[in-house]
């Protein structure tokens, strides 16, 4: 393995090469998602929902309300 600090320092690529593998990623993803749809439901739906109506925002004290 590479001691590289920077893991994503991408080489230049021609860009028939680019296209093709962005195509190759979206594929992977959506058939990757289809694949394991029931695992990453259960998953997600485990999570708390945020409370969005209890959140408050800090303000300063001294703050004029208007």
């Amino acid at each position: 393995m590479r001691n590289d600090p920077d893991q994503l320092n991408f080489p230049q690529l021609p860009d028939q090469a680019v296209a093709a593998l962005s195509d190759l990623l979206d594929v992977f993803y959506v058939r990757f998602q289809d694949h394991y749809f029931a695992q990453l439901h259960r998953y997600y739906h485990d999570w708390p929902e945020p409370d969005q109506y209890n959140d408050q925002i800090a303000l300063p004290l001294d703050d004029p309300p208007f």
